[in-house]
């Protein structure tokens, strides 16, 4: 997965072009995408999640992106 398909996620979901995602569709694009799991307690600390934030989470987890990439 590279920086294009990150944001074309993040395109996806937030549909309405305002630059910023809800945490609960944050929270369930990492577990979409095997970031984080169901027994992970995500907070959300009140922060808009923006492009560069969900960039940043994403590319944390490179291994994770790999074994997800190779379920497909």
């Amino acid at each position: 997965m590279d920086n294009s398909n990150i944001v074309a996620m993040f395109e996806m979901m937030d549909s309405s072009g305002r630059g910023t995602i809800s945490f609960v569709q944050y929270k369930e694009a990492l577990k979409t995408l095997g970031l984080c799991t169901e027994d992970e307690d995500l907070q959300d600390d009140g922060h808009i999640i923006t492009l560069d934030k969900f960039k940043e989470e994403v590319c944390i987890h490179p291994a994770s992106l790999q074994a997800f990439a190779r379920k497909f």
